[in-house]
């Protein structure tokens, strides 16, 4: 009771210091409603992607990221004068209708569809067999003009009855239907729900962000091993380019240390990504000697900033991935 006593007594006496750590913790520590992007830097794909023969390259190809922050105060008042950071309120990176906690899901199930689209890439490219199995549909974002009860996480089976095999074909059935109709969705775990397809630029849409998710067979061994905080598919380009030069014992680095950024479609095409002025500070900082962007407004962003600001490096614009291996063959 004693001790308790001089505890109490300490703290009345000391009650403005106390506060005054109190407040300075708080300061420093506690989270505000912004999200602040930075530069980044670069991830080796080679250190991200495991084959039987690990066929080591000469150079590198590397996969451009943005440093996202959880702000507190203080890093909310440097990115006012720092030109190279930007917050962001949580409503200005997510969507409408979506958390923040929905948003990081929908980013890490995009992450391995792009893994595995990447590596459906490599072997097209390469004349190597290959068997899709294990084929799984998820919602990954309800837009709030829908008109649905799904929700973001449900895995999708059926549609009208008819099983879904993959996500082209549960685009072309719903193409199929009127605005208006009604479809009726089955869900692993047995529920049925139903949506009735609303007007998106002239076309019947579900109002749905759906992202795949798929076994693939063949005669290579390729596993991914990305880190929990990594997530987002715009590293498709270059890990796409990485297997391929691994499954082929192919070096199209020639020594040069190569970064970029892109996402990756099934037929190849490259698509834009957000973030790209941090993604090239972060590749000039690391001294990479090529930057590898999407063709559009991506690579006239890239260009921009590395006209104003007399970055070395080269940026190349890339519209699909038969494009980037004819340049890495010069």
């Amino acid at each position: 009771m004693k001790t308790y006593e001089k505890i109490k007594i300490n703290i009345k006496n000391n009650y403005k210091i106390v506060l005054l750590y109190i407040l300075i913790f708080c300061f420093f520590t506690v989270k505000i409603p912004y999200y602040i992007d930075a530069p980044g830097g670069l991830i080796d794909a080679s250190e991200r992607i495991t084959t039987e023969d690990n066929y080591k390259l000469s150079g590198s190809l590397n996969m451009a990221y943005v440093t996202e922050i959880h702000s507190t105060i203080p890093t909310y008042m440097w990115s006012k004068v720092n030109k190279d950071w930007e917050a962001k309120r949580v409503e200005e990176i997510t969507v409408k209708n979506e958390k923040m906690e929905d948003l990081e899901y929908r980013n890490k199930k995009m992450l391995k569809e792009s893994n595995k689209i990447a590596e459906l890439v490599a072997y097209k490219y390469s004349n190597i067999d290959y068997k899709i199995e294990n084929e799984q549909i998820f919602i990954t974002y309800i837009d709030t003009l829908s008109k649905t009860d799904l929700k973001v996480g449900d895995q999708i089976t059926r549609i009208d009855n008819n099983e879904i095999k993959d996500k082209n074909y549960l685009f072309s059935y719903i193409a199929s239907k009127q605005v208006g109709d009604v479809v009726t969705f089955g869900t692993k775990k047995g529920e049925t729900k139903t949506a009735t397809l609303i007007n998106i630029k002239g076309e019947p849409k579900v109002g749905a962000v759906i992202t795949e998710d798929f076994d693939i067979k063949s005669e290579k061994n390729i596993k991914f091993k990305f880190n929990e905080s990594e997530s987002g598919p715009s590293g498709g380009l270059i890990l796409a380019l990485t297997i391929y030069c691994k499954i082929n014992n192919l070096d199209l680095t020639h020594g040069k240390k190569i970064a970029g950024t892109g996402t990756i479609n099934i037929d190849g095409t490259v698509g834009e990504i957000s973030g790209v002025k941090y993604k090239l500070i972060g590749a000039e900082k690391n001294k990479a000697d090529i930057f590898l962007v999407p063709k559009g407004e991506n690579y006239e962003e890239a260009k921009k900033i590395k006209d104003k600001r007399g970055y070395k490096i080269d940026v190349i614009p890339i519209e699909t991935f038969e494009e980037a291996l004819k340049y890495l063959n010069k």
